[in-house]
């Protein structure tokens, strides 16, 4: 928006779920490579087991990237400086850090929140990831935590393709 490339952009005939479509698949693009390399590091530095079948693995990592690429894209839809979109991505962000047991179990906070953070994109993945790579569980054990990522990657980016403007 700053250089006002977007306004350029609207002079050709992309319409806007090709434009932001795009900054998904690029996402998945890069995600092949980022899983690569963060899994590959921690089997072979750090032993970390990969017990479930790799192509859950690659879906728990496409959807998460499509949920959190969807939510990146509804926050930064509007803003029109880049400290705005950072702001409001900290704000997203903050609370999925310190509740969705990134750092800490979130089974910690008391049990009203946990419907909450049950709910949070970040456990969702979290909670398939450990399930998957740690304990080998079959897709039907984590299709609750699939169903939370992918309802957040298609609400957010449905939401983004409402708000979105070129100017």
């Amino acid at each position: 928006r700053r250089r006002r490339l977007l306004k350029r952009l609207m002079a050709t005939p992309m319409s806007r779920v090709e434009y932001l479509g795009s900054f998904v698949v690029s996402r998945f693009v890069l995600l092949v490579f980022e899983v690569l390399v963060l899994v590959g590091f921690s089997a072979l530095v750090f032993g970390v087991p990969v017990r479930g079948p790799l192509w859950q693995l690659a879906l728990i990592c496409m959807l998460g990237a499509f949920s959190f690429g969807s939510l990146g894209l509804l926050i930064a839809a509007r803003p029109k400086t880049i400290e705005g979109a950072s702001g409001l991505m900290n704000l997203a962000m903050m609370p999925m850090w310190i509740l969705s047991g990134v750092f800490f179990s979130s089974e910690n906070f008391p049990k009203a929140l946990q419907p909450v953070i049950q709910a949070l994109p970040l456990t969702a993945v979290n909670d398939a990831l450990r399930a998957s790579m740690l304990r080998g569980a079959g897709w039907r054990e984590i299709l609750p935590e699939l169903a939370v990522s992918l309802a957040w990657g298609v609400i957010a980016f449905v939401i983004a393709l409402k708000i979105f403007r070129w100017r």
